[in-house]
């Protein structure tokens, strides 16, 4: 599937097709691997030349690739933690560090190349667009709800780095401050649709279906080795004068690394946690 929209009030971008994402709902376990899977890696998944919008958008959605596949890996861990595992918070921690590494690394265009290349198709898809319909995350908070994290703990220390980079990134693409989903007047307590959450879906290029845990590992492997590929040869410009995000941007490559290195550790410990 191929990533462009093609729109006069939109900012250029050159092909980017990077294949789709599959996963499960976040609801169902993984299928049984009974065969090899068929995971092919688009010639166009790694950019090295591109212009400052084509590489933009790339990493927008490459990166949101590998994010929504962290969340899927969270939750299977913080499962862990509800089923007695208390050292799984630890994992759930690092891969937290990993989630907001990708957030920097996605959100490290112009806030102009943000404005007119990214913005610009979440809005012509919905008004209200918003990132809180992302189905896996939701499920995490769910979690994350559940293990309640004490003050002081890797995994708490994790969510306040996250909390800082998130709104750090959004306030530097976005100085007005405001998204597109208060801009629309929407309660963000309000929770989405099926149909939005599929809208979401879509728009990062994502389908759902039943998953071999093999096949899920190796998207992972894929779309990380196109994170560390791009960043090998365009490595991050962006800097925010906070040393936990320094700190974090200066690792950017361990953090990333580490879920696709511990995928198939967590995915194998015991059973699946949907429960």
């Amino acid at each position: 599937m191929t990533a462009t929209l093609d729109h006069p009030a939109f900012g250029p971008v050159q092909k980017v097709d990077l294949g789709l994402l599959v996963l499960p709902l976040p609801d169902q376990p993984f299928a049984a691997c009974d065969g090899p899977t068929h995971h092919r890696v688009s010639a166009h998944e790694t950019l090295i030349d591109a212009d400052e919008n084509t590489r933009g958008w790339y990493r927008w959605l490459l990166g949101h690739h590998v994010t929504f596949c962290i969340w899927r890996l969270m939750s299977e861990s913080l499962g862990a933690v509800l089923a007695g595992r208390a050292e799984a918070a630890d994992t759930v921690a690092r891969l937290y560090d990993a989630y907001s590494a990708l957030l920097l690394y996605a959100g490290s265009c112009t806030p102009a190349v943000y404005d007119s290349v990214i913005r610009s198709r979440m809005r012509a898809r919905h008004p209200a667009f918003s990132g809180t319909w992302a189905r896996d995350y939701r499920e995490v908070l769910v979690r994350l709800a559940a293990v309640a994290p004490a003050p002081g703990t890797p995994l708490k220390e994790s969510l306040k780095l996250n909390r800082l980079a998130h709104m750090s990134m959004a306030a530097r693409l976005v100085p007005s401050g405001g998204s597109l989903l208060r801009d629309a007047g929407r309660d963000a307590h309000q929770a989405p649709t099926v149909e939005e959450s599929d809208l979401l879906d879509s728009f990062f290029l994502t389908g759902r279906r039943s998953v071999c845990s093999r096949e899920f590992v190796e998207q992972l492997h894929h779309r990380t080795r196109a994170v560390l590929t791009d960043l090998e040869h365009q490595p991050l410009e962006v800097r925010y004068d906070r040393a936990a995000l320094d700190d974090l941007q200066a690792r950017i490559t361990t953090h990333i690394a580490f879920p696709a290195q511990a995928a198939e550790a967590i995915l194998t410990e015991g059973t699946d946690n949907r429960g």
